[in-house]
């Protein structure tokens, strides 16, 4: 039987692909923080749409808000670190350094009760290590005059990148505690308007407003879609059983992002970066059959 919360994760993964690729086009044009805040403004108005949508009543439950708030933050604090490492360095290195954010979120499950069997951790571990592979890869590619090559360039893309899977992977967890109180359009919609307040007290700070030409609307319009479509998918799976299947296979989102950047960015993409594509998409496989 095909495992529910897998597939939510592979909704989540495919959404997601195409989301980061568009964000390194978004964040060269008009910044990353002028991107980000222009997404949560958009997910924040999907959100709301969501809600009315489904029907799903609104929880007032004033103990559990942190977890609201620690998902929001965590969540824009992550995207941020994520749009940075795409937006300099190369889509192949950041996409899968990020995604390896269930190798952080997985053990933190098993601390909170979860109890994967064996074949679930050798698929999650195939998983994890095709990413990395993916990843490394990517220094054994000659980049010539490319900036995104250079040295310098390319450890704060890995710094970036790491901090954001570890981020993301305290929003999934907390989201996680949130959607069993609050139900899973409140968490949504509450993730987006936190990051919302944030980012605006940030250009007040500042005093700079963010500018956003009308050729990045429809860039905009795209990311905030794709993006408040992942989180949905990720969250419907965190609310099932097995709920951690959905984090692990959601980080597949990274083959999507590679396709699409060989495809139209013409970054090379050598054959041990292949070879780790095909162990996550094994890993996925074996999640989604046997959850």
């Amino acid at each position: 039987m095909i495992a529910g919360s897998a597939l939510f994760g592979v909704g989540a993964a495919a959404s997601w692909g195409v989301g980061d690729f568009t964000s390194r086009f978004l964040g060269r044009s008009i910044g990353v923080p002028a991107a980000l805040l222009g997404i949560m403004v958009v997910g924040s108005l999907i959100a709301g749409l969501y809600i009315v949508v489904s029907g799903e009543p609104i929880v007032w439950e004033v103990s559990g808000l942190w977890l609201l708030a620690l998902n929001g933050l965590a969540t824009m604090a992550a995207t941020f670190m994520l749009f940075d490492a795409l937006t300099r360095g190369p889509v192949s290195l950041g996409s899968p350094m990020v995604s390896s954010y269930p190798a952080f979120a997985v053990p933190m499950t098993v601390a909170f009760g979860a109890r994967p069997e064996a074949i679930h951790w050798i698929a999650m571990v195939a998983t994890l290590g095709g990413v990395w592979l993916v990843a490394l890869a990517v220094y054994r590619i000659e980049g010539g005059d490319k900036p995104e090559y250079a040295p310098k360039v390319l450890r704060r893309a890995v710094l970036m990148a790491i901090g954001s899977a570890f981020l993301f992977a305290v929003a999934l967890l907390a989201a996680d505690e949130a959607i069993e109180r609050y139900g899973l359009p409140l968490t949504l919609l509450s993730g987006r308007l936190v990051s919302v307040l944030v980012l605006a007290a940030i250009f007040l700070a500042m005093r700079r407003a963010p500018r956003y030409p009308v050729r990045s609307w429809p860039l905009v319009g795209l990311l905030a879609v794709a993006d408040t479509l992942g989180y949905i998918f990720v969250y419907a799976g965190l609310a099932m059983e097995n709920g951690e299947f959905a984090i692990v296979t959601s980080s597949a989102y990274s083959v999507v992002t590679i396709l699409l950047a060989r495809i139209i960015l013409k970054e090379q993409v050598v054959p041990l970066q292949w070879l780790g594509v095909a162990i996550v998409i094994a890993g996925i496989g074996t999640l989604s059959a046997t959850g």
